[in-house]
């Protein structure tokens, strides 16, 4: 039997000593969209303050960078190294919880780019990013 999309991409982000400390979840791969939808539960050690709940900016970053590899590697079945990435931050990224939907803009024989949206709780656009990665 053929492994999924979806346990192909969730059977990929656990595997990543990085997020079994960060516990990205998997909620959605969209072969229609091109797109996938990953999940994060803000806890008090990925802040960037004892005294706020807002991220630290390198969090958001780093899942940007795992919701646009999850997009990139649903389309071509392996993993994809990140080549260039580009994070603008639009508010704190604070709440509960964080969702990162990314869309692959171009699928390439070598490169690919994907754009992610990163939304708070409330549905609050806090980031953008941009990023290209090695699918050939």
């Amino acid at each position: 039997m053929t492994e999924s999309t979806f346990d192909f991409i969730r059977n990929n982000m656990a595997g990543t000593p990085f997020h079994q400390w960060l516990l990205p979840e998997l909620v959605a791969v969209s072969d229609e969209e091109s797109s996938v939808t990953v999940r994060l539960v803000i806890r008090p050690e990925l802040g960037n303050s004892a005294e706020r709940t807002d991220l630290h900016g390198g969090i958001v970053a780093a899942l940007i960078d795992i919701a646009g590899h999850a997009a990139a590697a649903a389309k071509v079945r392996h993993s994809v190294p990140t080549i260039d990435m580009r994070v603008d931050y639009l508010r704190p990224a604070n709440g509960t919880e964080i969702i990162a939907v990314a869309t692959v803009v171009k699928l390439g024989r070598t490169i690919s780019l994907v754009d992610t949206r990163l939304t708070n709780d409330q549905n609050k656009l806090v980031a953008v990013g941009r990023a290209s990665y090695v699918t050939g």
